[in-house]
């Protein structure tokens, strides 16, 4: 007796609460948006062409997200700049929505700095701020070059190449020593 009592309760009270979830979600979408009105929606503002920064300001302003969704590279845009933005301008969104954008990530392509003349270490630092990697590939004598300056690089000063690309290097050991020609006088024969 005592278990088909507790069934009985309990199928109340998952009745119960089956009654309370499906009238909270009638009232939540049904009944409050037509007393209180449904929430307002705005033509989604134009931020292609303007800067992240200046994107997300306008688009706060009207009190929307902002999620940046990719970043590709653009040999025409400059870095930060939208290139493309969802849902499109002009078009209906919620207040409180989200904007998803698509920002430049700046030109693939970089020019290959001139570093001849310049210490390794300097030229190292030079090649990497101009996002490209460095290697020394040969070293050579030259009277007119000090020791460890760089005589040759390539891809040669002012090309374009892809960032990230391999500049070889060729570095000065400086002047040729002398041959030791002496060398033969020295010897211990007592001459």
């Amino acid at each position: 007796m005592q278990n088909y009592s507790a069934k009985q309760w309990g199928y109340m009270i998952g009745i119960g609460l089956g009654i309370v979830f499906v009238t909270a979600f009638i009232t939540s979408q049904l009944v409050l948006p037509l007393v209180f009105g449904r929430p307002d929606t705005i033509q989604t503002p134009e931020v292609i062409g303007l800067s992240l920064t200046q994107a997300k300001r306008i688009l706060q302003e009207e009190k929307l997200h902002v999620v940046v969704k990719d970043s590709l590279y653009s040999e025409t845009d400059r870095v930060d700049a939208v290139l493309d933005q969802s849902p499109a301008p002009g078009e209906k969104i919620k207040e409180d929505g989200t904007v998803f954008l698509v920002i430049s990530k700046g030109s693939k392509m970089v020019k290959v700095p001139n570093v001849l003349g310049a210490s390794f270490q300097d030229a190292m630092i030079t090649l990497r701020n101009s996002d490209l990697r460095s290697a020394i590939v040969d070293s050579v004598y030259s009277e007119s070059t000090s020791r460890n300056m760089v005589l040759r690089s390539s891809p040669s000063p002012n090309s374009r190449v892809e960032k990230r690309t391999l500049v070889k290097l060729t570095l000065s050991r400086g002047p040729e020593p002398l041959p030791d020609s002496l060398s033969f006088l020295s010897d211990d024969s007592g001459i």
